[in-house]
């Protein structure tokens, strides 16, 4: 269902999922997954390939800084546009005709108050 690139990417974070590990591994399994990951996120492959050896032979527990960034970056990766899509629809109730005067820096402004502002009364 999903496009090829976006096929791709998803067999690419598998790869850092321990629990998804086969039973039995090739030496440089999930590498060029990692590689690809490295590439897309702008980290230094050549520095993460010992951490991920590791965190490989560990299935999971040894978890190094540079797989701990990767991660993270990982988890950045949006599930869909729907917090986006909420954004311009607050946006759009903010800027209304009658407030039609407001500059980009204060509708930006209320639109981070509205939206933080959800669910914290």
């Amino acid at each position: 269902m999903l496009p090829d690139k976006e096929q791709e990417l998803c067999n690419a974070v598998k790869v850092v999922d321990s629990t998804s590990f086969p039973h039995e591994m090739s030496p440089e399994f999930g590498e060029t997954e990692v590689r690809s990951l490295c590439d897309r996120f702008g980290l230094n492959f050549n520095a993460l390939k010992h951490e991920y050896r590791e965190f490989k032979e560990s299935r999971g527990d040894v978890s190094a800084p540079g797989m701990k960034l990767l991660k993270n970056c990982i988890s950045t990766l949006p599930v869909s546009t729907a917090e986006c899509e909420r954004g311009f629809s607050k946006m759009n109730v903010i800027c209304s005709n009658l407030r039609s005067k407001l500059t980009v820096l204060h509708i930006s402004s209320l639109t981070f108050v509205s939206l933080c502002a959800v669910g914290h009364l």
